[in-house]
């Protein structure tokens, strides 16, 4: 039982590596020439309400450095103008529904890399009824990572940082690729629970609509949507 137990965790690793790598949407580029830490970028904050208030927000971390401090997962700090000295406000995930900072989009949401769930910003990876996030972590050790001569900047970000796929319906309930595998069909079918054609795929375990198909199923479930 442990062994497929592990087996099931190591393929989902690369299943979700692999899929990233092939997959544009997935792509996230934190290259120095598009992301750099400590840098003013123009974006936006949505309120609670709703309202979207334009600005600049200041890059932090992708994540707190060992778990600890300041990171673009858990604050937004907003200048009303780019030459501002000090940021005008500064948001936490539970002030906030989310903010686009350059080029990448965050939303706040009931995950925070473990079984506690507090709210969090999580990166939007892919829009859609069900919105699929990433969310980031230190590896161990991550000081005596350095960047090797010739490596790719994604080759080294892959080294240093831990990354998590996060599925969600509703940003209270969200769900961790690894969580659904491990109890699949309960756990999927209740993501797309309003499909009841796809929750019957899934239990009935039709061919295509199994544990390695969850991408797959998502990819129909919000096409499905899009079209209610």
């Amino acid at each position: 039982m442990i062994r497929i137990f592990t087996l099931t965790l190591l393929f989902l690793s690369t299943y979700t590596t692999s899929f990233a790598q092939e997959n544009p949407n997935f792509q996230v580029d934190w290259s120095p020439e598009i992301y750099q830490v400590g840098k003013i970028y123009p974006g936006y904050i949505i309120e609670t309400e709703g309202d979207t208030l334009h600005g600049f927000i200041k890059a932090l971390n992708r994540c707190s450095p060992g778990g600890i401090g300041k990171s673009n997962q858990n604050t937004v700090e907003f200048y009303s103008n780019k030459t501002d000295k000090k940021p005008s406000k500064k948001f936490s995930a539970k002030n906030l529904l989310g903010y686009k900072i350059a080029d990448k989009l965050y939303e706040s949401i009931k995950y925070s890399g473990g079984l506690f769930k507090a709210p969090n910003f999580n990166l939007v990876v892919q829009d859609g009824a069900i919105r699929t996030y990433e969310w980031y972590a230190t590896v161990e050790n991550y000081t005596s990572v350095v960047k090797q001569q010739n490596e790719s900047w994604n080759d080294y970000y892959a080294r240093r940082y831990e990354t998590k796929i996060i599925f969600a319906r509703n940003a209270d309930e969200p769900e961790e690729l690894s969580s659904i595998a491990l109890g699949f069909r309960k756990k999927m079918s209740k993501l797309v629970d309003n499909n009841q054609e796809l929750v019957d795929k899934i239990n009935d375990k039709e061919k295509g609509y199994g544990i390695f198909k969850i991408y797959e199923i998502v990819k129909e479930y919000n096409d499905w949507a899009e079209k209610q």
